[in-house]
């Protein structure tokens, strides 16, 4: 069987394109993580709020974010919503910079390379202000009714910073998993 977090390798285009594997889909109200030991899907928990994910929601393979010593959170917005494990090729508009309990918990931001209605899309700044902001909310309030969970929204970063954020997590991953 095969891992989805260890055994997608295909970063041809990388940072610029990149392969996020979903976990929660656009209009979901869970939280579903991919168990790196079992390499399945796991509920992680239902929401505390009523808040859907406003994007496709996963993680980007073969990648380590040291602040939060998870793989490297990603969304992509998407005109249909997709499934748990599906493999999107995503290209990065830039990153949502975040807080999450005193931790660093930036998520990188993009479109589905294939997806025609954001074909000219090339930055988080040639979508609409609405759905920035849409976003910004989800991730500001959906652990408010959590204990002892506080998220800042730190801004937005271009795409020099994302890239390089990105190889620096791929590169993480190398050192830890030592592949």
């Amino acid at each position: 069987m095969s891992n989805l977090f260890h055994d997608l390798d295909d970063f041809e285009n990388s940072p610029k394109e990149i392969l996020m594997v979903v976990e929660n889909p656009s209009g979901y109200r869970g939280k579903i993580e991919y168990n790196k030991k079992y390499g399945a899907m796991f509920l992680d928990r239902v929401s505390y709020s009523d808040l859907p994910y406003p994007v496709e929601y996963g993680f980007i393979p073969r990648s380590w974010n040291k602040f939060d010593n998870d793989p490297m959170d990603i969304m992509a917005l998407s005109s249909i919503p997709t499934y748990p494990g599906v493999v999107i090729n995503v290209r990065v508009l830039g990153m949502l910079k975040m807080e999450d309990s005193g931790e660093l918990d930036h998520k990188v931001f993009g479109v589905p390379n294939d997806d025609p209605v954001y074909n000219n899309v090339e930055s988080f700044k040639d979508i609409d202000a609405h759905t920035i902001k849409t976003i910004e909310f989800y991730f500001a309030n959906y652990k408010k009714l959590m204990k002892n969970k506080e998220v800042k929204i730190l801004g937005w970063e271009g795409l020099d910073e994302t890239y390089n954020f990105i190889n620096d997590t791929l590169e993480e991953y190398k050192n830890k998993f030592n592949k």
